[in-house]
């Protein structure tokens, strides 16, 4: 033990650290606190002609030149004093004078000559140095934070672990990763923007405000549902469905170049579940063409739908004729970007 392992010692493990890494400690991460104390004032000592010069450990090599101090002339005297006290009854007693003559004496003096034999008999006592309790240093305070802070991210990664947010939120991203999660996303939003306007709400009652929270009054709206009745709401819905979702289909699937690259590639027919899917390269080229062909040009399939329906289509559906243009045009780079890492 140096004399400038104290110095170690007071310090925080993080600057303990920071001297192990400057130092090129090895296996200091497997140490406690006072381990690395110990371990790096032995390796200072040992490479103090390398590190002597560094400006950050000049503190510790000029403890470790001063002489261990030594207790001062009262502190040796009161060390001392309080080894010869045990001795002190012996001597006490040996100097009690003779008894005197027996004489009679009244009750007063009976009672002073009682007291005076006691403090000759009461041996002494040792001199105690009573000090109040130190406070714990700020190495010792920050090591108990560390701890408690080590607990608490452990009880929160335990916790996080066991609600299996982590599992389902990779689920859902398998799930969102490909083109046809993306292409049944886009059609929910055309589908429930056209809904929203052939499908009007109806109001039924009024919840009244409460005074004590303080809200306001409530409206309950709930779909018109004898609209389904009518031909407002089949006309405009029939048509969306024809252009987004029935004329795409039907060229995707004759019109499927991906099992025709794959049975050349292969060199053998291709599967009968193969044979069944729709390409979805051609599902989004025809949608933008008949987007464009329906509802940009006003065609309504020679005469089988009525301008109103084709402009309520083209009114309800998110951004028009152009917002169907840019969902298909989505659909066909996630297309190419897929073919092209399945390369």
């Amino acid at each position: 033990m140096s004399s400038a392992l104290p110095y170690l010692q007071k310090l925080r493990k993080s600057q303990l650290t920071e001297f192990a890494e400057e130092t090129d400690l090895h296996n200091y991460e497997d140490y406690n606190k006072p381990e690395l104390a110990t371990a790096l004032d032995d390796h200072l000592q040992d490479n103090k002609s390398i590190f002597a010069n560094n400006q950050s450990l000049s503190e510790y090599y000029r403890r470790l030149t001063q002489t261990p101090r030594r207790a001062s002339p009262i502190k040796r005297e009161l060390r001392a004093d309080a080894t010869a006290t045990p001795e002190a009854p012996r001597s006490a007693r040996r100097r009690q004078p003779r008894a005197a003559p027996k004489e009679e004496v009244g009750p007063a003096d009976e009672s002073d000559t009682a007291l005076t034999t006691d403090i000759f008999r009461t041996p002494g006592q040792p001199v105690v140095s009573i000090r109040p309790p130190l406070p714990p240093s700020p190495a010792v305070v920050t090591d108990a934070i560390d701890r408690q802070t080590a607990v608490l991210r452990k009880s929160i990664s335990e916790a996080w672990s066991f609600s299996g947010v982590e599992e389902q939120s990779n689920s859902l991203r398998t799930a969102l990763s490909s083109v046809k999660a993306v292409e049944v996303l886009v059609l929910i939003l055309e589908a429930c923007g056209l809904i929203r306007q052939i499908l009007p709400l109806r109001y039924l009652t009024t919840v009244p405000a409460v005074e004590a929270i303080r809200t306001p009054d409530f409206a309950i709206k709930v779909p018109d549902l004898f609209v389904l009745v009518d031909g407002s709401f089949w006309a405009p819905f029939s048509l969306w469905v024809l252009t987004s979702l029935v004329v795409p289909l039907t060229a995707a699937y004759f019109f499927n170049f991906s099992n025709a690259s794959g049975a050349g590639r292969k060199g053998r027919p291709v599967a009968v579940a193969a044979q069944l899917s729709f390409d979805p390269l051609s599902f989004n080229v025809v949608k933008a063409l008949v987007a464009y062909l329906v509802y940009a040009n006003r065609f309504t399939f020679w005469n089988l739908y009525s301008p109103f329906s084709v402009a309520k289509v083209n009114a309800s559906v998110p951004g028009g004729w152009a917002g169907l243009l840019t969902g298909a045009a989505i659909g066909v780079v996630g297309t190419l970007y897929e073919a092209i890492l399945r390369k």
